[in-house]
């Protein structure tokens, strides 16, 4: 019995599902348990342009790291070749990087008027009980992503 060459390496789709999963849930608690201070939050995170692009060059360094993890599992980046959780991933990771860097990095005055006008709504409105879903779905999308990526590993 030879050992696999695979032996005692950890994943890297596993590693970045878990790390996902775990950035979904803290943008979710704090939605789910405190709707209205967390949209002051972030309405208050993304109030000038520099802050923007700053959450733009992490949104894109993300993606990118989503579409690397993607695409390094079985070192193919054939589609039959990778799990879903790969595919996953690399679609996720894309839609970032190509929705971040022309809405964020490059134009981050549009962004906040986007958000702005968002968050207005919400607040203003009786918006409570769908943040507080919209949290509760954060919540359980980042407990699956933390399950598959450990399944991953």
């Amino acid at each position: 019995l030879r050992p696999s060459r695979y032996d005692g390496v950890v994943s890297a789709v596993g590693i970045v599902s878990i790390a996902m999963g775990v950035l979904v849930i803290c943008r979710g608690v704090p939605t789910l348990l405190a709707p209205a201070a967390s949209l002051r939050w972030f309405e208050r995170t993304t109030r000038t342009n520099g802050r923007i692009r700053v959450l733009g060059a992490f949104v894109v360094a993300f993606g990118a790291t989503l579409v690397w993890a993607g695409a390094s599992e079985n070192g193919s980046i054939d589609l039959k070749a990778q799990s879903t959780l790969a595919f996953l991933l690399s679609l996720i990771g894309w839609a970032w990087v190509v929705i971040g860097t022309p809405s964020m990095v490059l134009f981050p005055s549009v962004c906040r008027v986007l958000i702005r006008a968002i968050v207005n709504a919400m607040l203003s409105s009786d918006a409570t009980a769908l943040s507080r879903v919209v949290g509760l779905v954060r919540v359980v999308l980042g407990v699956l992503f933390i399950y598959f990526g450990a399944l991953a590993l």
